[in-house]
């Protein structure tokens, strides 16, 4: 289903803006005993009577499970659903709450299911999808305040997600694969070559746990696998950090040297929690790895950070992944060795460390305290191969 944590929540909380929240009970027009954001039968299944009363809290919480229960099974058909942002997730339920559970691919609705139909090869279409919605706010053919205002709100909150997401450059004379593997095992219809200095727009990152490859969808839709080492941000963000991490804003910074992108791999549905412990530990660990950078003296890339459930079981990362926690990077030197890398960083890391040369990256992570020390002489709190 790839039903995102906060989406549930998000969506009630979009529908009550909308739907009068009644806390005791009333007829609706044709004389149904009704209450809260609409509802006539309980989550248990039993009807509203007239005469029952509910908190707001209580309305919430059964307007969140009408939506599981009741909703989901309906919108999660909508092909890509699972790979969509909490946000996006909220407005496709907000808006099957006002038209219908299944409105997807039913008779009226073939605009918006058309754009989120392409959308899910080809990520540019979902930027049609605000003037989908837009198309529903009509009652017996005449537009209705009301309904536009939703729709509006809905159409806004969908365009918060920038799905034209990175710009990144190519390094050195690399090719663009449709397996994560060495270019030399595929035929020349299965690779393209990238010259050094190639600028490309990447509409998707699709992160490829404890590999150096990533998928890319680009502007076209189309889908291929890259070696992360062989690309770089193009014209990153050059100003310091601000106090507090705009996690919205791929470009800026988390650290001195880490962007947003790089620590959520490009995708919005990893953004953590304001306050959480989740960021705490991302927080910290760009600190370690401003630390390594400063010391290496030397630009150092990123293949893998923040990986929040349920996202970290849908790319295939271990159910134990200190990924998960925001408390390991997988990284690389820029324009050096990757040996000498590894040489000189196992002797001054004290955290957990993964050793893969072979797959083009080392892991850290900062498991018992770990941190970066200037001086060699430490061991890694755990030590493995990939």
């Amino acid at each position: 289903m790839g039903l995102q944590p906060g989406t549930l929540q998000l969506a009630a909380s979009l529908i009550e803006q909308f739907e009068s929240v009644e806390l005791e009970a009333y007829r609706d027009p044709i004389g149904i005993p009704t209450i809260c954001a609409g509802i006539t039968r309980y989550p248990s299944g039993k009807p509203v009577e007239m005469g029952d009363v509910c908190s707001p809290d209580v309305c919430k919480m059964y307007l969140v499970g009408l939506l599981r229960d009741e909703f989901i099974p309906g919108v999660s058909r909508i092909p890509g659903f699972g790979s969509l942002s909490e946000r996006r997730q909220a407005v496709l339920l907000s808006f099957a709450w006002n038209l219908g559970a299944r409105f997807y691919g039913s008779e009226g609705f073939e605009t918006i299911s058309d754009a989120l139909k392409r959308g899910f090869s080809d990520p540019s279409a979902y930027k049609e999808v605000p003037a989908a919605l837009l198309l529903y706010d009509k009652a017996g053919g005449k537009p209705l305040a009301g309904l536009t205002r939703r729709r509006q709100t809905e159409a806004s909150l969908w365009s918060q997600e920038d799905h034209m997401i990175a710009e990144f450059q190519c390094r050195q004379d690399t090719f663009l694969k449709k397996a994560p593997i060495d270019s030399k095992y595929l035929s020349d219809l299965g690779k393209e070559a990238k010259s050094a200095g190639s600028i490309v727009k990447v509409a998707r990152v699709e992160e490829i746990p404890a590999d150096g490859h990533a998928w890319w969808t680009f502007e076209d839709g189309s889908r291929w696998a890259v070696f992360t080492p062989h690309w770089e941000p193009y014209a990153a963000d050059p100003r310091p950090p601000a106090a507090f991490v705009d996690w919205n804003d791929f470009n800026a910074k988390a650290g001195k040297y880490i962007t947003v992108g790089e620590v959520l791999q490009y995708d919005s549905r990893r953004r953590p929690r304001s306050g959480s412990p989740e960021e705490k530990a991302i927080l910290e660990v760009c600190r370690q790895f401003d630390a390594i950078r400063e010391a290496w003296n030397g630009p150092i890339g990123v293949t893998s950070g923040y990986r929040p459930e349920p996202i970290n079981t849908q790319v295939g990362g271990a159910p134990n992944s200190y990924h998960v926690r925001g408390m390991a990077l997988d990284i690389y030197p820029i324009g050096g060795s990757l040996e000498s890398f590894h040489q000189w960083l196992v002797k001054r890391w004290s955290g957990g460390y993964g050793d893969g040369r072979k797959k083009g990256f080392i892991h850290v992570d900062t498991r018992s305290g770990g941190k970066f020390s200037k001086q060699p002489g430490v061991r890694p709190a755990a030590i493995w191969d990939y």
